[in-house]
């Protein structure tokens, strides 16, 4: 067992690592305070900063050291997702119509999947080729007919999504697996919503593959 140490504060927590054994996470700066993403590698704790706030945190990594997370933008206005590579925190904003997002995971090509936030309602997101794309518009005509998905937590190297969504007909609240509909699949291609990229250009249609155990009725607040 390593102990990783703290950028300075009392304490810290892990939160993903890579292959190659680097970690990130968040650690306290000053006190138990003015917490920060760090990146842990070679035997040192790197301090990643911030959007402009006062708070971050890394929660994924890829074998390449990029780094997904959130932080707090400029005056601690909103939370937002942020992809770290090569010493540069890049802010990916938020969805349309939501102040905050959070960067889950991200695979080896780069892509981050995370949730968006307004109010008590959520909205998983795809972040790929520069675009944040609600993920529910990226749905199939047939399987993913009648979903709404609120959470991803977890993408692989296939482009294979873990997600959390809500089936209108019942409010339940279901695990699901997302698979990248391939132009030789029986996903019907549905055109996209006004004002999102098409899929065939930019990003890729998803089936729905494997509809889990329902786990709870979905609360109104």
């Amino acid at each position: 067992m390593t102990d990783l140490g703290t950028l300075g504060g009392s304490r810290s927590q892990g939160e993903g690592i890579n292959s190659s054994g680097q970690v990130v996470g968040s650690s306290a700066t000053t006190g138990d305070a003015a917490f920060h993403a760090f990146l842990y590698s070679a035997g040192v704790m790197t301090d990643l900063g911030t959007l402009g706030g006062s708070r971050s945190s890394g929660l994924g990594i890829n074998a390449s050291g990029q780094v997904s997370g959130y932080s707090s933008t400029t005056g601690d206005a909103a939370t937002h997702a942020f992809l770290y590579s090569a010493g540069v925190m890049t802010d990916l904003g938020a969805l349309s119509g939501r102040r905050d997002s959070y960067g889950w995971d991200i695979n080896d090509s780069g892509q981050v999947v995370g949730y968006s936030q307004g109010g008590y309602e959520s909205a998983a997101f795809l972040y790929s080729g520069g675009v944040m794309s609600d993920l529910t518009t990226l749905l199939d005509g047939t399987t993913g007919n009648g979903w709404t998905l609120a959470y991803a937590t977890g993408i692989n190297d296939s482009g294979q999504i873990v997600a959390t969504g809500y089936y209108r007909a019942d409010g339940y609240r279901h695990a699901l697996r997302l698979d990248p509909c391939l132009p030789t699949d029986l996903c019907t291609p549905a055109p996209p919503p006004s004002g999102v990229p098409d899929p065939g250009s930019t990003l890729l249609l998803f089936s729905i593959g494997l509809v889990g155990l329902r786990v709870g009725r979905k609360r109104r607040q």
